[in-house]
């Protein structure tokens, strides 16, 4: 089933949560990893409409809960850019790596943890790319 984003945003975080958990490298990579993401797609030339922000939070191994969330919501790590960027993400189209390097997306959180744990991000960034996902805009 297609999704569309930001349409089906509700419904493509409990399908990314649980395409995370059906990944056998991301339950290894994420061992004895507490912590919440903010994923946000921001606004730009393509699309004009309000932030969408995901609120990801990984336990033993496991993602315990993703939720579409409105203004403010308390994380360890956020990963915030523009839509057209996003697209491309999803797509495979841009490395999530060098796309925090050279800026297309912001990064929040200790890096230094982050760079212990890129295997569970690269496995939740896998995740989403499996989703089969329109975007409206």
């Amino acid at each position: 089933m297609t999704l569309t984003l930001p349409a089906d945003a509700a419904a493509w975080a409990a399908t990314w949560r649980d395409r995370i958990n059906d990944r056998e490298d991301f339950a290894a990579a994420a061992a004895d990893f507490e912590a919440t993401f903010l994923f946000e797609i921001q606004a730009d030339d393509r699309y004009d409409g309000e932030p969408v922000r995901f609120r990801v939070t990984l336990a033993d191994g496991a993602c315990t809960e993703t939720a579409l969330v409105d203004g403010g919501a308390d994380y360890d790590f956020a990963l915030r850019g523009p839509y057209d960027a996003w697209a491309a993400l999803l797509a495979g189209d841009l490395d999530v790596s060098e796309s925090v390097m050279d800026g297309t997306f912001d990064v929040t959180g200790n890096t230094m943890t982050l760079l212990r744990r890129q295997d569970a991000v690269s496995e939740m960034v896998a995740a989403a790319q499996s989703i089969d996902t329109e975007f409206e805009h």
